[in-house]
């Protein structure tokens, strides 16, 4: 969907990533990594966010909290910065003054919205699903030990494939837990804690819950 609004899947994975990240500064190799894109992809999307000052470009010496530690005559030091500066690896950070970021964060957050119930409907799809929660990433909880959470009668298959094309869609990896009933039972008869950890956190979105009827069998 927001490929066809900006016209390129590469412009929409780094518009993504820089508003997920607000203070944090990439280079450019790190960006083709995290995005799974061409170099001279991201190099020309690069320069067109930095054209409509959505990003800014910042030298590696001028990162905040780069120290310099070797003292040099001033010279020494003027010829060396010099060098620096022609050399210096490039990082590009979200630039926070922008007009645009506050509009596309907003755009971008409904978009999000909208590939997640499609996900959780993949999900539903799959088998008889007797408990589906979004956690961890999906909520703003970084210190939960999962993502999602599945547990019914399904192939487990099927869901990993499913997985694979949301991180596809999303352009990052997440946690995930899967459980058939049978494992849930023995966890929930230990009390693991595990388990009880992910059920019990209030801030889960909560998709699906049949849990109940899973305790009368």
């Amino acid at each position: 969907m927001l490929e066809q609004l900006f016209g390129s899947k590469t412009r929409v994975k780094l518009l993504k990533l820089f508003l997920s990240h607000p203070d944090k500064a990439f280079f450019v190799r790190e960006l083709t990594r995290l995005t799974d894109s061409l170099i001279n992809s991201i190099r020309r999307e690069l320069s067109n966010l930095i054209n409509i000052g959505f990003i800014q470009e910042i030298d590696e010496e001028d990162l905040p909290g780069h120290v310099i530690v070797e003292q040099k005559s001033n010279s020494e030091e003027y010829g060396e910065k010099k060098a620096k500066k022609f050399n210096a690896k490039k990082y590009y950070t979200l630039n926070k003054n922008s007009l645009f970021s506050e509009e596309l964060d907003a755009l971008f957050g409904k978009s999000k919205i909208i590939v997640e119930k499609k996900f959780a409907e993949r999900i539903k799809g799959v088998g008889r699903i007797s408990y589906l929660a979004l956690s961890g990433s999906f909520i703003g909880s970084e210190k939960s030990p999962t993502d999602l959470i599945v547990i019914g009668a399904f192939e487990k298959r099927k869901i990993q494939i499913a997985v694979k094309n949301f991180e596809r869609e999303i352009g990052k990896s997440i946690k995930y837990t899967i459980m058939d009933l049978k494992e849930y039972k023995l966890r929930r008869d230990i009390a693991d804690r595990f388990l009880l950890g992910i059920l019990e956190n209030e801030d889960n979105l909560i998709l699906v819950d049949d849990l109940e009827m899973v305790h009368s069998l």
